[in-house]
């Protein structure tokens, strides 16, 4: 079965899902048994959008396919998997990566991403599940280059308004000022973290902290204007981008890596609690031993990220950045 999902100002274009049902009844009804499913989703990668084509590297935006596999797991388990309207998605863990860089490289002309998927229902509860696991392989153009995952939680209003309140509790009463305090004025240039306008500059300067850690500030505020869906919450793409453009910081002071050439291949998240866009957060980077060299020849920064509202974590990232020159 094939369905549309609804373009939007950070998701444009058409966008198709397609359900491989396992069954002829499934086909037939529309509907997915909570028991793992495929779909297949395809859309065009945009060639002239306001954020995703506002870099001066040759690549597509590693936002561009995560924001699908959400979008597209939302809408298949509202459609297919009977998911409630009213609960509330968190997001448990996620990560992608890059597995053939070249494939990633702009082209002439318009490109076509597609995502073969597979979601997994957990925590079945009268037929319908509390949570997905999500697993994608990524291709551009037919070329199989990348993969995306995500841990999905479906929580009833009142649970995710618990979870929101103790969260705030936490972090009121914990250090606003950010990680031991360490910040430092300014804002990178946008080509220092891979982008060309200040607006999409969701950073600050990197101070040094302690355990030769590298701290930046995050502007959620700046972040929330461009990535938002609408809602009140810190969003969740912020994490992804503010790990992109703070791992091109780290890379440069770290290892020497020119931002210019500079891409993140490799990123992986773990969610402890949400964050509250009223309190400062803040990204401590650390390097992960030195620089080690893909099979290309081409060095690579491994990284570890925490993202913190003063001392209370909220999300746990590692992430890889390859310069490619």
């Amino acid at each position: 079965m094939d369905s549309s999902v609804a373009p939007t100002p950070l998701f444009p274009g058409l966008q198709h899902l397609v359900h491989k049902p396992d069954s002829p009844e499934a086909y037939l009804l529309g509907t997915a048994a909570p028991a793992r499913q495929r779909f297949a989703f395809a859309t065009e990668l945009p060639e002239s959008h306001p954020l995703y084509d506002d870099t001066p590297l040759p690549f597509h935006d590693l936002l561009f396919p995560v924001e699908g596999l959400r979008r597209a797991a939302l809408f298949a388990a509202r459609q297919y998997f009977r998911v409630p309207d009213k609960r509330v998605t968190a997001i448990a863990t996620a990560g992608t990566e890059i597995t053939d860089v070249d494939a990633w490289r702009h082209t002439d002309g318009p490109a076509r991403i597609s995502l073969d998927l597979t979601l997994t229902p957990v925590d079945v509860v009268t037929g319908v599940p509390r949570g997905l696991t999500c697993e994608a392989d990524v291709a551009i153009d037919g070329r199989r280059c990348g993969t995306a995952g995500a841990r999905l939680a479906f929580l009833s209003p009142g649970v995710h308004r618990a979870h929101r309140e103790a969260g705030r509790l936490r972090s009121e009463r914990s250090v606003t000022a950010g990680a031991d305090g360490a910040e430092r004025a300014g804002s990178p240039d946008p080509g220092q973290v891979g982008r060309r306008t200040a607006r999409h500059v969701f950073v600050g300067l990197p101070a040094q902290g302690p355990d030769d850690t590298l701290v930046l500030r995050v502007d959620t505020a700046a972040a929330a204007a461009v990535l938002s869906d609408g809602s009140d919450e810190v969003p969740a793409a912020l994490y992804l981008e503010a790990s992109r453009q703070a791992a091109l910081l780290a890379a440069a002071e770290l290892h020497g890596f020119l931002p210019a050439h500079t891409l993140l291949t490799r990123w992986r998240a773990a969610f402890r609690g949400y964050a509250e866009p009223g309190l400062a957060l803040h990204c401590a980077v650390r390097a992960k031993g030195t620089t080690v060299r893909d099979a290309a020849g081409r060095p690579q920064a491994r990284l570890h990220l925490s993202f913190l509202q003063g001392e209370r974590e909220v999300a746990q990232v590692s992430a890889t950045a390859l310069q490619d020159c």
